[in-house]
């Protein structure tokens, strides 16, 4: 304790004068967490102002944190998360059961994918959009292998095995321009193709000129008739129906050993359809309890 006219050094202790008139030499240890708590009591009262009014904007320090006391209470403020599902009756259960005011689903025709977004809300209370429902198909194993094989080369050891391994899980039939060929018979043309190489040469001789063309043609053949076609029934996906996709089959001559090539006709269309009906299928799960809309949501930040 020292007399009032006594000088300081340190302008910390300078600012708190007694009431008698004296002034007090307090640590700065003490100040600073007295500043500290005044500090941290202001920013609780902005944030408090700041939810009440509804302005959602307070001005803080960039040394404070905001601490979310959630996991302390007794149940959380709101349900959020997002539940994920390849099949349409589940995902159409959950978002049902879990749908708030102003709920919709949205269904991606092109990636086949579906999201309900449960507390999307309405114009005058939107929601936060983080308690989702994702539906999400699976391919079945005949499409899966069937997409793996679209457009590649394949030897006629890969092939015929791609027919033998499938033919049991997917309805294949084999056709060509003279009709339909029984599946044994299209299975021995693959495994066995014969190549025949033709050249034929044009000379003619004149007096002033002379004048020569080569004719070169290479032919497929087998003793059994080979298939230009073959008809792929199969369940694209678990929930959908079984669709017929076109394979067209080429054959490649220009290596030593022949290969062949199978590509799926139109399958852009297939697709385009495949969103189709997952639309109408989830459309039909969902009952009108929130609406059913073809596009993508994403949440603005």
């Amino acid at each position: 304790m020292t007399n009032q006219n006594t000088e300081t050094s340190n302008p910390a202790t300078a600012e708190l004068q007694a009431i008698d008139g004296r002034i007090w030499s307090v640590p700065d240890q003490f100040i600073d967490a007295m500043r500290e708590g005044l500090q941290a009591y202001a920013v609780h009262q902005n944030v408090q102002e700041a939810i009440i009014t509804g302005t959602g904007a307070a001005a803080l320090a960039d040394d404070v944190k905001v601490h979310d006391l959630e996991p302390y209470l007794p149940n959380r403020r709101r349900a959020r998360g997002t539940m994920a599902t390849a099949y349409v009756a589940p995902f159409a259960q959950y978002a049902t059961a879990y749908a708030e005011p102003g709920a919709a689903v949205f269904v991606d025709a092109e990636h086949m994918a579906a999201t309900a977004v449960l507390d999307l809300g309405t114009k005058e209370t939107p929601g936060h959009t983080d308690h989702r429902a994702k539906l999400q198909p699976s391919k079945t194993a005949p499409y899966t292998a069937l997409l793996a094989i679209n457009g590649r080369l394949q030897s006629q050891q890969a092939l015929a095995e791609f027919i033998e391994d499938w033919g049991a899980l997917a309805r294949l039939q084999f056709f060509n321009a003279d009709g339909e060929i029984s599946n044994g018979k299209a299975l021995a043309a693959v495994r066995r193709i014969t190549i025949e190489n033709l050249r034929k040469v044009d000379s003619e001789e004149q007096q002033l000129s002379a004048n020569r063309t080569a004719f070169e043609s290479v032919k497929a053949s087998s003793q059994e008739p080979i298939p230009t076609t073959i008809y792929y029934t199969c369940k694209p996906y678990a929930d959908l129906e079984e669709r017929t996709f076109v394979l067209r089959i080429s054959i490649i001559t220009g290596d030593k050993a022949p290969s062949l090539v199978l590509r799926i006709q139109n399958l852009e269309a297939h697709v385009e359809e495949m969103g189709k009906e997952l639309a109408k299928l989830v459309q039909t799960a969902i009952s009108g309890a929130m609406p059913v809309l073809l596009g993508s949501y994403s949440k603005a930040q």
